[in-house]
């Protein structure tokens, strides 16, 4: 590279030492900056540190002031710097500008780098037969590859990765130490002579194959419509052919799960268009570096069998996130089916001893790496809606996600009981975790456990004090009532409205939170779920709700949506008419016996069963074999045509209640009338987004804040965008934190840090 040719050997010299914080490690940031320091003739160095990148600079005043000035533009795209400090140095004798080894010292204050696709330059060399790394599938460089799930600790250096147990060959040496070569310090440098390899076994373990012949005998057993086992970038995943409907069966019966969707991977964004509808946000989506799972509208003339996504008109799609990916994708050609390697409810698996036989023996063969996965790491999930991408699971190429919640003191929040997640604030920075999953079984508790401790270590905190929800029946609850460390409680709902707060930036400001989900603990000891919260970032109060209503059968009505219908009707047109729903071709009168018994029917306010009783009465759903099952089945037939609505009433009180049983009332004579159920499923979500905008206006020009699981729902969102465009009033919508109980860490995160703040102003007043 030709230097600039800036140097005036009369011009005096200076020194300036910067620090930079923010997302500077693991994007190659640091051989981009040595790159320009080198090409403007200065010297000194740069190293990676648990506060940042710190750099020296000396040379000419002229070329330091214009190094500085046009730094920004010469950082990786990926590059987000949050601070910068500067300070004058003394100059100090360098002969030319290294990068160095880092340096570890206190808490982390930097962001722990996020795992990255597959580049294209790498696809490039691995499909190039005269490429040395051609069919090399754990090919990486400084812009793509493993960063987070092979950390062991920071700052972000190969020998405090899983690649340390791999030295360099010659020719990956050379290029990790030439600064024209775009492998320059790429930490997960690798190739075949040097770097993991790959081998395929069988179900129990014994070898079969080694590289190419490994890869070729994985993709016979997909075109033979088999089960694969990969270990992936994160974890284990089981793979089949997505256009075979005996293949995606097997495999919906071997790892026991049924009914919930699937995620495919394709070859490329023209591939995804032939199975589903795209517009350009989508697009850059699908091919960024974190390479989610998008939802997106299926096309109904795909190839894709339709057990892959039962009911519904959405389906995950991604793009390969590995060189491994891409070319079982190439020799197989059509989608694939690419999901988690873990029997339903379990965590997902990624160390190959701890694999137990029921799992080993739901894949037909299993494709292995020896690349270390240090931190497990399931794929994300992201949906656009109302022109943004709101995360539906924080996990790799997202997690761990910066917090802008400054704090001095450890905290760690503890999050909920489905869709775990931890927050955390080590007295430098605040992070949201990656998602962990639903807390039911022993394995998935050792396994948040797990999490808790990694992360504490990660990020260096020794104690700390916990946050948690108020709920006294959770796991989360119960474990930190065990410890010896101080322990406060945030209420379910309070939390969500917050993490919304904490998303727009509006912590100082009072809102009106909306906040619809599935079911929390209620101040009142019921089951609260369609709450507005008049909140701060420090308290709330119930300003109204939903109509309350029996669950009959408790916890059973979530899977049994009938239950809820049938609870709907009796309260909107008596039991008589209730008595009349033909629903499981079973008589439900016994049923209604007990519908009034709070010990066998609790009340609730949830609009996620709200949804659930209404896709009962108008799609028919008697079960569902997931929470929220039915509410997507709900969404999904709705006819964005559709102009009308259904009546729900503001009943006046403290709280205001929500009245759905006009709504009721006309589903069950627009089902008489032979309504179409997508007319009617559309007239029930503008009726509710018509409803709660009608009552937020009162509160006009108070800023609005979405949250909740209910918020993943697409139409609904979009149709509170709508209905609001006339109240002036601010709406917050969801975005990188997840609206469902993935994000209610944050929120819990957030209460505990502003309550601090509130305490330490009280001191001061």
């Amino acid at each position: 590279m030709q230097r600039q040719a800036i140097t005036d050997l009369t011009e005096s010299k200076s020194a300036v030492q910067l620090t930079l914080n923010g997302r500077v490690q693991g994007i190659g940031l640091r051989p981009a900056i040595a790159r320009w320091a080198r090409e403007m003739d200065l010297v000194g160095c740069i190293k990676n540190t648990t506060g940042g990148v710190e750099l020296t600079v000396e040379g000419c005043v002229s070329a330091v002031k214009r190094f500085e000035t046009e730094l920004d533009a010469h950082l990786p795209q990926e590059a987000c710097i949050e601070k910068r400090q500067r300070t004058q140095s003394t100059k100090s004798g360098f002969t030319g500008f290294e990068i160095i080894g880092g340096e570890a010292e206190g808490p982390l204050a930097t962001q722990v780098p996020t795992d990255l696709a597959v580049c294209s330059e790498c696809l490039a060399e691995v499909s190039d037969e005269t490429n040395r790394r051609d069919g090399y599938p754990l090919t990486s460089c400084t812009h793509c590859g493993p960063r987070y799930s092979i950390i062991q600790s920071m700052p972000y250096e190969r020998v405090q990765t899983g690649m340390s147990e791999f030295p360099l060959c010659d020719l990956c040496r050379d290029e990790y130490q030439s600064a024209t070569d775009r492998r320059f310090h790429a930490q997960t440098n690798a190739c075949a002579a040097c770097g993991p390899g790959i081998w395929s076994t069988d179900s129990t373990g014994q070898h079969l194959a080694s590289g190419r012949e490994a890869l070729q005998s994985a993709t016979a057993v997909l075109q033979q419509g088999k089960i694969l086992g990969v270990r992936g970038l994160g974890g284990y995943q089981l793979l089949v052919d997505a256009t075979s409907e005996t293949a995606v069966a097997n495999l919906r019966e071997r790892k026991r799960r049924f009914g919930k969707p699937l995620a495919l991977m394709v070859t490329s964004v023209e591939q995804a268009e032939t199975l589903v509808f795209l517009n350009n946000s989508e697009r850059r989506e699908l091919s960024g570096p974190a390479a989610p799972i998008v939802l997106l509208r299926a096309r109904t003339d795909s190839s894709v069998t339709p057990s892959v996504n039962p009911g519904l008109n959405l389906l995950g799609v991604m793009l390969p996130t590995t060189p491994l990916h891409w070319l079982l994708l190439q020799q197989c050609l059509g989608p694939l089916v690419v999901t988690s390697a873990n029997l339903e409810g379990e965590p997902l698996a990624y160390q190959s001893e701890r694999i137990g036989d029921s799992l080993k023996s739901v894949a037909d063969l299993w494709l292995e790496h020896d690349r270390p996965i240090e931190r497990p790491i399931d794929d994300s999930v992201v949906r656009w809606m109302a022109r943004r991408r709101v995360t539906i699971r924080l996990a790799r190429g997202l997690a761990p996600c910066a917090l802008d919640l400054p704090c001095d003191e450890p905290l760690i929040a503890l999050g909920g009981h489905q869709k775990a997640a931890l927050a955390l604030c080590n007295g430098r920075q605040s992070i949201l975790g990656p998602h962990v999953g639903d807390l039911e079984n022993l394995a998935s508790r050792e396994r948040y456990q797990d999490q808790l401790q990694a992360l504490q270590t990660l990020y260096g905190m020794e104690q700390a004090s916990f946050v948690c929800d108020s709920h006294p029946n959770y796991f989360t609850s119960q474990w930190a009532e065990q410890q010896s460390a101080s322990l406060e409680t945030v209420q379910h709902h309070h939390a969500h409205i917050v993490a919304g707060m904490l998303e727009q930036g509006w912590l100082d400001k009072q809102v009106l939170g909306i906040a619809f989900d599935g079911t929390g603990w209620g101040d009142d000891q019921t089951i609260w779920g369609g709450e507005l919260l008049l909140s701060t970032a420090t308290s709330y109060e119930r300003v109204a709700h939903l109509r309350t209503f029996p669950l009959p059968g408790g916890e059973r009505a979530v899977r049994e949506p009938w239950r809820v219908a049938v609870s709907l009707v009796a309260q909107a047109e008596g039991k008589r008419a209730a008595s009349q729903l033909n629903l499981t071709g079973e008589s439900i009168e016994p049923f209604l016996k007990i519908i009034n018994s709070e010990r066998f029917s609790p009340k609730t306010s949830s609009a996620g069963r709200l949804f659930d009783g209404v896709a009962s009465l108008i799609l028919g759903v008697t079960h569902a074999v997931f929470e929220g099952q039915a509410a997507m089945m709900l969404e999904s037939h709705c006819d964005l045509s559709e102009s009308g609505s259904y009546e729900i009433v503001l009943q006046a009180g403290k709280p205001i209640q929500l009245d759905w049983r006009p709504l009721v009332s006309q589903i069950l004579k627009d089902r008489a009338r032979g309504v179409a159920p997508s007319v009617m499923a559309m007239r029930f979500h503008r009726g509710l987004a018509q409803a709660v905008a009608r009552l937020c206006s009162r509160y006009a020009p108070m800023p609005v804040v979405l949250g909740g699981g209910v918020f993943q729902n697409q139409c609904l969102v979009e149709l509170f965008v709508e209905e609001f465009a006339d109240n002036q009033q601010p709406l917050g919508l969801p975005g990188m934190i997840p609206p469902n109980d993935g994000g209610l860490a944050a929120g819990q995160l957030a209460v505990a840090v502003s309550r601090r703040n509130q305490k330490e102003i009280g001191r001061c007043v």
